[in-house]
């Protein structure tokens, strides 16, 4: 099928919903639905949410070959959580088959274009993507067409349930036990991290890694312990001066 600007599209793509492009303001007006967000259920009171290691909390979330995982971008080239998950997922626990859903992808997160070439990261979908993993997927080495969404319509598509997030890990610069999560209190201040907002209400699992843990309650929280299955401690979740 050809979209507005004449390109032919492979009909196997448009599944799920998804559709050509038809021109400026062709679906002005439609209705779409949206999902309601998957909650674990919380009945016996917890001390808090932290626990040891990053491989304990995705063990904890039920890891399995073919999920999709979600970073956000607000420490830009020096994030250091995005590299680490997918390194524990893959290394660690031998995930296979994985898509990446993050707001954007850089050159720190060059670590991720090895596994494209690999075969083990499988699909990516952004609203940006330079450095490394730019490069390999303009080669066509990226097993599936990459998706790229704007900064706006990302959530959409999260709240429309054309992306399903499996675990999203949101790089917080301060934290309490319970994961009342902000981009500000830390030793590494990222400032706002409303671009983990969908984030965190949509995925299936919600985990907050940090490097700074504040007595409870770390108000105002951005991101909402009701949303938060667990929490992790590291050395470093990121250099906002990158």
């Amino acid at each position: 099928m050809k979209n507005a600007v004449g390109r032919e599209i492979p009909d196997e793509l448009l599944v799920n919903n998804k559709r050509v492009y038809s021109g400026k303001n062709q679906i002005d007006g439609q209705y779409e639905q949206k999902v309601g967000p998957k909650r674990r259920i919380g009945e016996k009171p917890r001390e808090n949410k932290l626990v040891a290691t990053l491989r304990e909390a995705c063990e904890k979330c039920g890891v399995h070959d073919g999920m999709t995982i979600s970073f956000h971008s607000v420490f830009r080239n020096g994030d250091y959580v995005a590299s680490m998950a997918v390194k524990t997922l893959v290394e660690e626990l031998g995930v296979k088959d994985l898509n990446i859903a993050a707001t954007s992808l850089g050159s720190a997160h060059d670590i991720i274009a090895d596994y494209i070439e690999k075969g083990i990261v499988t699909g990516i979908q952004t609203s940006g993507v330079r450095g490394r993993i730019g490069e390999v997927i303009s080669e066509g080495k990226l097993k599936t067409p990459a998706i790229i969404r704007s900064h706006g319509g990302r959530p959409r598509a999260i709240a429309a349930g054309e992306v399903t997030i499996d675990i999203a890990f949101i790089g917080a610069s301060a934290s309490d036990y319970y994961g009342n999560a902000a981009g500000i209190g830390g030793k590494n201040n990222s400032g706002v991290i409303g671009f983990a907002g969908p984030d965190a209400k949509y995925a299936n699992h919600v985990i907050v890694v940090t490097d700074t843990l504040v007595p409870f309650p770390n108000l105002p929280a951005p991101i909402n312990a009701m949303d938060v299955d667990y929490v992790v401690t590291v050395d470093e979740v990121g250099n906002p001066d990158k």
